[in-house]
């Protein structure tokens, strides 16, 4: 239950709140105790501060921060419309995470609560002199604050939503769960283990995507039992009731229930334990981009070369992790599907642009002779030749079809 609280409260679409609500929390804790703060001072050590002086410091964070913080809200709301418009709505998710955007919101909703109470606790006579020299000088750090937030905010304005900034942050946590797999591609298990052939069967008795198992748990629940468990599924797969989740080894009682809330499931699929799904979105930006209505090969160019980035970055061997839980073993992971996922789309909607195709086969044969996988290696060779024969059907001049066909030969000898 806790795992799963954990993934609720990391999810994009709650941080902002969270994170609002907890630091809202703080200020008002922070407004209040400071008049505690100032009794552990001696009375008229502090200089003196005119009430007036600190509301209209007050004043002018309330009046300006609920204006800007409305502002800044709908300049959010245009950006995730933006992101799912120009690259893709699966990256909506990426935009609402962007973590300026949240520190910039919450800095905002934050500094319009703290004037709004400490305003409210000085008409009150609230607090004496030191109190009003201790809140005058965190009003102070608080406008700094503000300047520096509001002018790193501006940059990210100019960035936040724009087609660029979105493929970038699609490809960061790719890259991140790349880099997780190829550290531990077993997730921590073994990638082998012969059952014997009396074992309890868990199956998922409801639908969805699996977006994460809880590996540390599943290890701790086999200990309990003295057995041994294998999984077999992964991360992204598409799960209906009778799918089989995973096999228990042991002699004892088993609640397969309990190891069936190991295993997280969602409507959509998500990036930290899935690669595959990294590619699909990058993927699907670059079809949006090659349709009629957009016409815009650039992009698919682009996104092929990020693709290529992301496959021919080596792995730090040193660095890999051992069995992390021995008790526990999992299928492994089928590597072809991110060279299918991601540029079998491309190809059947690019087939008919020469551009897109030479670059194409020029990535597939990057990643064909660099990818530290020789799995991944092997599917970019079988996917180079069926984009080549599907540009040749789709091509119409033949002098395309010609330079497609002597860029395919001297790529691949």
């Amino acid at each position: 239950m806790n795992y799963k609280w954990l993934l609720a409260l990391k999810k994009p679409s709650n941080k902002l709140w969270v994170t609002a609500a907890t630091w809202a929390l703080v200020t008002a804790i922070f407004v209040f105790s400071l008049r505690l703060g100032a009794r552990t001072i001696e009375v008229g050590t502090l200089p003196n501060i005119e009430q007036e002086t600190v509301e209209s410091l007050l004043n002018v964070i309330a009046s300006s921060m609920l204006a800007v913080t409305t502002f800044s809200l709908s300049i959010m709301v245009s950006a995730f419309a933006s992101a799912s418009s120009g690259a893709t709505p699966r990256a909506t998710d990426l935009v609402m995470g962007d973590s300026t955007t949240r520190t910039a919101i919450t800095s905002f909703i934050c500094a319009f609560i703290y004037a709004i109470i400490a305003k409210t606790a000085l008409g009150m006579a609230f607090y004496a002199q030191n109190g009003r020299f201790i809140l005058f000088i965190s009003t102070i750090a608080v406008l700094l604050y503000l300047i520096i937030t509001l002018i790193r905010w501006v940059y990210t304005l100019s960035q936040l939503g724009r087609l660029g900034n979105t493929l970038e942050k699609i490809e960061q946590v790719t890259q991140k769960a790349l880099r997780q797999y190829r550290l531990s591609p077993m997730m921590g298990a073994s990638s082998t283990h012969v059952l014997s052939k009396q074992t309890k069967q868990v199956e998922a008795l409801s639908s969805g995507y699996l977006t994460h198992i809880d590996m540390q748990s599943l290890q701790r629940k086999a200990e309990a039992i003295d057995g041994y468990i294998h999984i077999h599924v992964r991360p992204g797969e598409l799960i209906s009731p009778d799918t089989l989740l995973c096999e228990v080894e042991t002699q004892n009682d088993v609640e397969l229930e309990d190891l069936r809330q190991c295993f997280i499931f969602a409507k959509g699929r998500t990036f930290e334990q899935d690669p595959s799904w990294g590619f699909i979105v990058l993927s699907e930006a670059a079809q949006r981009a090659l349709s009629p209505a957009v016409n815009d090969p650039g992009t698919a160019i682009n996104i092929m070369a990020i693709m290529m980035g992301l496959l021919v970055e080596k792995e730090d061997e040193q660095q890999a992790d051992g069995l992390e839980y021995d008790r526990l073993s999992i299928i492994s992971l089928d590597c072809n599907e991110w060279i299918r996922d991601a540029f079998s789309p491309i190809s059947r909607d690019g087939a008919a642009i020469l551009e897109v195709n030479l670059v194409m086969q020029k990535v597939l044969a990057s990643i064909w002779r660099n990818a530290p996988d020789k799995d991944v290696s092997a599917a970019a060779f079988i996917m180079a030749k069926q984009a080549f024969e599907r540009a040749s059907h789709a091509l119409t001049l033949q002098d395309d079809i010609q330079l497609l066909t002597e860029k395919h030969q001297n790529l691949f000898k």
